[in-house]
């Protein structure tokens, strides 16, 4: 039976668990041992295999040389949180930039961007995952100079063509949403992909400050249904998504 998952609370307090039943049509208060992690409110979840899962921050390395990033899943048959497992990364620091992505809901991949001065970039896919463990495998390696925001960065990658694509706020105009393509070791174009949705607000002096939703790009890639389309023109690199043609 369908289920949604609910976690609410602070950036870095979980004030509970409820998981949603489409058969009753109502939201329902679940238990969960107090953690030792932590997932910031900005994180989204992805789902694979009929299971949700997401990166957290071990509580137990804040303030540290060096932050244990892990992974979560809940298992939607015993609702329960499994234990954590690894990624193939430490952060630097607490806001360092960690997605989550799947390719057609058989592999998770995931983005590190850290928050120091090179911005540098690498993400990887998971080779074999089971419930007590999981393997990594390096997909983009180093890509430096590349500024994702930390709340943002919904991606896909297409293994075929070597290529991930990244879902931000545009650099130069935040009113707007883009898509930027990146490469091993190179930032290869971004494209404007429509507007973003302002949530800027009054403040108490009647001063509106500008604030835009960050976009959500569904990460579930299949190359068999969607491909990315790479013409080459002189020096010019131009790129299309569209559907595969029958």
């Amino acid at each position: 039976i369908p289920t949604i998952l609910r976690i609410f609370g602070g950036q870095q307090t979980v004030l509970g668990y409820e998981v949603y039943s489409f058969s009753s049509n109502s939201w329902r208060a679940i238990d969960v041992e107090p953690p030792e992690w932590f997932i910031w409110s900005h994180q989204r979840g992805v789902s694979l295999k009929g299971n949700a899962f997401f990166t957290a921050k071990n509580h137990t390395t804040l303030g540290g040389a060096k932050i244990e990033d892990i992974l979560l899943c809940f298992d939607f048959t015993t609702e329960r949180f499994r234990p954590s497992l690894h990624l193939p990364f430490c952060s630097d620091d607490a806001r360092d930039n960690v997605t989550l992505s799947c390719l057609r809901d058989e592999q998770l991949a995931v983005l590190h961007q850290r928050l120091n001065a090179c911005q540098i970039m690498e993400i990887w896919v998971t080779s074999k995952i089971d419930p007590n463990a999981v393997s990594w495998n390096k997909f983009m390696r180093e890509l430096a100079g590349y500024p994702v925001d930390t709340e943002g960065g919904s991606f896909f990658i297409d293994e075929e063509k070597n290529v991930a694509v990244v879902f931000d706020l545009d650099q130069f105009i935040p009113a707007m949403a883009s898509a930027h393509m990146v490469g091993p070791r190179r930032y290869l174009r971004s494209v404007i992909i429509g507007q973003a949705r302002s949530i800027g607000k009054l403040d108490k002096f009647g001063y509106f400050h500008d604030k835009y939703c960050l976009p959500l790009v569904c990460s579930s890639y299949d190359p068999s249904l969607v491909q990315l389309q790479f013409n080459q023109q002189g020096k010019r690199q131009n790129y299309l998504i569209q559907p595969k043609e029958n």
